[in-house]
């Protein structure tokens, strides 16, 4: 029984410490839109060089409005 018991709380205890360590790991990206680019954006690859210009470590092409947008760690 105390085996039993010990496994338990040994199991509870990794699991609790596993998911502190996933939550800590998320970080939030704000998004922002390109100052930049000009015109409708259809290739990732061309918003991407003005988001890194721009000192942001990403940039996608809205669907919708076709719009350069950046993004980065929130600080």
């Amino acid at each position: 029984m105390e085996r039993n018991l010990f496994g338990f709380v040994l199991l509870l205890i990794f699991l609790l410490t596993s998911q502190e360590m996933m939550m800590h790991s998320e970080a939030r990206i704000c998004e922002v839109p390109s100052k930049t680019f000009i015109g409708l954006c259809f290739k990732d690859t061309n918003c991407i060089v003005r988001c890194r210009s721009e000192g942001y470590g990403y940039g996608k092409c809205s669907h919708f409005r076709r719009r350069c947008r950046c993004f980065k760690p929130c600080p």
